[in-house]
């Protein structure tokens, strides 16, 4: 695919100046971590908002992000079923890794994260880097859009 192609789903992620930093954050957080390979910040409703992967990791963002924000839901009706509480996050095992879920802890609650690592990544590792990464993103999300400046 060339350079400057750009497939449907990619299509599909907004380009607007929060979607754009949330982006920069996520890559930038990814640059650091040695075993995380992907993440996805998802609105509640099950849009993808902004996404890094790290080379070699495929990515369908706009379908984790369905995904991701599904699981979120189920574990929030879960959660207020047995435990009367809120969820703080959700986590799956699997025999590659470890995905993580967590809500964005933005003022309009209206955006979750997920994360995967591979095996080489401590869960206790990977959960510290969505929250501290989810809590980067609200901060983001939350800040006062910039003033123009005058021409």
């Amino acid at each position: 695919m060339p350079p400057d192609s750009t497939s449907f789903a990619e299509a599909a992620l907004p380009s607007s100046p929060p979607a754009a930093a949330c982006r920069a954050v996520l890559q930038r957080r990814l640059a650091g971590a040695s075993g995380v390979r992907a993440a996805v910040m998802a609105t509640v409703d099950g849009r993808a908002f902004a996404h890094a992967q790290v080379d070699g990791q495929d990515l369908d963002a706009a379908r984790a992000g369905a995904i991701a924000s599904s699981l979120l839901a189920l574990a929030e009706a879960f959660s207020r079923e047995t435990l009367r509480g809120h969820v703080q996050y959700n986590s799956i095992a699997t025999d590659r890794g470890t995905i993580v879920v967590v809500r964005v802890p933005s003022r309009a609650r209206a955006h979750a994260l997920s994360v995967w690592a591979d095996r080489s990544e401590l869960f206790a590792v990977t959960l510290r880097f969505a929250l501290d990464t989810a809590a980067q993103l609200a901060a983001t999300i939350d800040a006062p859009a910039a003033t123009p400046i005058p021409a």
